[in-house]
């Protein structure tokens, strides 16, 4: 764990006094739990763990999280009473916080059955309290998660289950820390935006193995804020209940303005994924008067980035400026489009990026005999969402993609990326904010609208059209539709075409796209995108009330039917090629959509339109009858080339035709477009007229 210099004397010091101490505790008369003999007790439990009493897998978890808090308890009670005896000048060289252990059922959580007995984490306390017997748990600084002996992928599953609850819970979280306990074997883990880093074993019944796991705790202790993976630019006000977040000063106008405030209480878009982006959003207001009234959207991210590179080809920031200088210049009100009003790289310390350099560089090497670990590496967006996590999870995991954990040695490399906040207006509202499925076509068909102008007048195109990343507007009192996130945004040339790369959130991920293949990517891709938005809202539901109705249902019969697979279900659970699969063998034909996907939609009003749209979204894109057989499909098409008369060749060929690749030619490509585009305002019409009761 990193420490600042001056501090890494008193944390050596510290770790010596403390693992001294705890030898002569050790040899003491047992303490019960909590009750403090000359600041030396601890639990007999606490005792038969460190000196190994118990024979190797025949301790329970809950011997284990009795004897792991005790341990804490210890460490933390002798570092209040040393904390005075440093040789410092000053306060700043003392330690800033102590730790306890606290259970996690006292948040909310996710937590299994037994979680009374593995849900455990240690959490901050004011190291000026009287006496350090209680932690807050909603200060939650890392998860324990302790397993029997041999167990280490079951620990690291649950860990990394609850781990995403820190992201959740925690909006001002930049990494997290974790640490498993099997047996008598401690691990301390590393949460990073695409992988795990894990420490070899620490045997906590050797000198060297205890006296490491102190010096951790030490570290935690004596850490910055920032070091132990939180935001020092996003704070809590308790008090009053809001956000107060510091954005950068990059504007329209200006490069060299100093960080706006800007206050906000609801966040409406949640990191809950273990890797990937952690994007987050918040409805905020640079006047604190106006808190409730907020008009400003924040976007916090972490998207890749060039390391040392002046380009901004790949910043979302100077993209967004680019889109709207260029529509301006060609008439376009920018009503319906996402404008920055500042933003920028979020700094440390005012004047260090924060990236994952700063996150991996320092750790890495300071983890005693930390080792890489091979994880999920989300090439964008929150991958992990449904499918590479949860597999895990699971315990389904057993290849390299689908598996977090990879016991190998060997050095991988990491991608780099930056840490980036924007303020951004119009504000808009989530889709599951809308109330029927007409304003959702409404505001689909805009969004699309705007994919277009985008794409043809600006040369960018988006590549993760997703339910997060359109929202909804009011003017003039009627629904607009405005698209929004352009991390994976690409500038194109006058093809419109862009070299393969895997990008996107999975449920919503072109084949090609989750495959990774080799075909080049166009609009085309980000249309089939709009076809699984449009299929995932129509079985699931639009507003916020469906879907947990809908999600409530599913639970019920999954409890009463182990086997039962929702629809949908393999659109997000599974590795990317089993996505892929799943969605290919719903679109082998229109007959097969239907019966696979359509008939699951549901059957309130309103959706009777919706699974038309889809019906016509998929017809005029995979299957679209004014093109040749091989431009139709989503799977290679075999084409029989015969011996043409008068010459010499005897044998007839085969050629075997991708309908995704053919679909590229511009022609194709062209009509494709132009009946999509004219689906989506044909039904936006249809829309217009059943709920407000005119055509547009």
């Amino acid at each position: 764990m990193p420490t600042t210099t001056k501090d890494c004397n008193d944390v050596e010091a510290l770790t010596a006094r403390i693992s001294a101490d705890l030898d002569v505790a050790l040899g003491a008369k047992p303490a019960d739990l909590g009750v403090l003999i000359d600041g030396l007790g601890v639990s007999e439990a606490c005792r038969e763990w460190l000196t190994g009493v118990r024979a190797s897998g025949t301790e329970s978890r809950a011997q284990v999280n009795s004897a792991h808090t005790s341990l804490i308890h210890f460490i933390a009670c002798r570092m209040k009473e040393l904390r005075n005896e440093l040789n410092v000048s000053d306060a700043t060289g003392k330690p800033k916080r102590l730790l306890l252990v606290c259970g996690s059922d006292q948040m909310q959580t996710e937590a299994s059955e037994d979680s009374s007995l593995n849900d455990l984490m240690c959490a901050i306390v004011d190291p000026s309290a009287n006496q350090p017997e209680h932690a807050n748990p909603a200060s939650a600084v890392l998860f324990v998660k302790t397993e029997k002996s041999g167990k280490q992928d079951l620990a690291y599953c649950q860990l990394i289950r609850d781990t995403r609850l820190l992201y959740a819970n925690q909006p001002n979280r930049r990494f997290a820390w974790g640490v498993t306990i099997c047996g008598t074997l401690v691990r301390v883990v590393l949460f990073e935006n695409d992988r795990m880093v894990s420490s070899k074993d620490m045997d906590v019944t050797t000198s060297a193995g205890i006296a490491a796991y102190i010096k951790f705790i030490v570290s935690l202790c004596f850490c910055e804020e920032h070091q132990l993976g939180y935001d020092p630019s996003m704070t809590w006000c308790s008090e009053n209940e809001y956000w107060i977040i510091k954005c950068p000063g990059h504007t329209p106008d200006n490069d060299d303005e100093q960080p706006a405030t800007y206050y906000a209480r609801d966040l409406v878009f949640v990191a809950d994924h273990l890797f990937g982006r952690h994007t987050r959003g918040f409805y905020a207001s640079d006047n604190l008067e106006l808190v409730d009234q907020p008009d400003t959207f924040i976007k916090d991210a972490w998207p890749h980035a060039e390391r040392g590179s002046e380009d901004t080809s790949r910043d979302e920031l100077a993209i967004l400026q680019d889109i709207v200088q260029q529509l301006k210049n060609h008439g376009i009100d920018t009503t319906d489009y996402v404008r920055p009003v500042r933003g920028g790289t979020v700094k440390l310390d005012g004047d260090h990026d924060d990236d994952t350099d700063i996150v991996l560089d320092p750790v890495v090497g300071d983890i005693e005999a930390a080792s890489p670990r091979m994880g999920t590496i989300a090439e964008d967006d929150e991958t992990d969402a449904g499918t590479l996590p949860m597999e895990l999870a699971a315990g389904r995991g057993k290849d390299d993609e689908a598996c977090a954990i990879d016991d190998s040695s060997r050095v991988e490399v990491i991608p780099y990326r930056v840490h980036r906040r924007l303020a951004l207006q119009p504000i808009g509202k989530p889709l599951y904010a809308l109330s029927s499925p007409y304003e959702l076509i409404i505001v689909l068909a805009d969004a699309m609208t705007a994919h277009s102008n985008i794409l043809n007048l600006c040369g960018y195109l988006h590549r993760d059209i997703s339910t997060n990343n359109i929202l909804a507007i009011e003017v003039d009192g009627r629904v607009r539709g405005v698209l929004i996130d352009f991390d994976c945004a690409i500038k194109v040339g006058s093809q419109r075409r862009v070299r393969a790369e895997r990008t996107g959130t999975p449920p919503f991920m072109s084949i090609n796209n989750l495959r990774n293949s080799s075909v080049e990517r166009s609009e085309l891709d980000d249309w089939e995108s709009l076809l699984y938005v449009v299929c995932w809202l129509g079985v699931y539901g639009v507003s916020e009330e469906e879907q947990s109705s809908y999600q409530a249902d599913i639970e019920k019969k999954c409890r009463t039917n182990k086997y039962y697979k929702p629809p949908l279900y393999a659109w997000e659970c599974g590795t990317f090629e089993e996505v892929a699969d799943s969605k290919e063998r719903c679109l082998t034909g229109l007959e097969r959509f239907t019966s696979s996907v359509l008939n699951h939609f549901k059957t309130e009003p309103g959706y009777d339109m919706l699974k038309e749209l889809a019906h016509e979204l998929c017809q005029w894109l995979l299957f679209n009858m004014e093109l040749d057989r091989a431009y139709r499909g989503v799977v290679k098409v075999e084409n029989f080339r015969h011996r043409r008369p008068g010459t010499r060749v005897n044998t007839n060929t085969t050629i075997v035709e991708d309908p995704f690749v053919k679909r590229l030619e511009k022609d194709a490509r062209d009509k494709i477009n132009d009946d999509l585009a004219e689906v989506m305002d044909l039904y936006k019409r249809a829309a217009v007229s059943a709920l407000y009761g005119f055509c547009q």
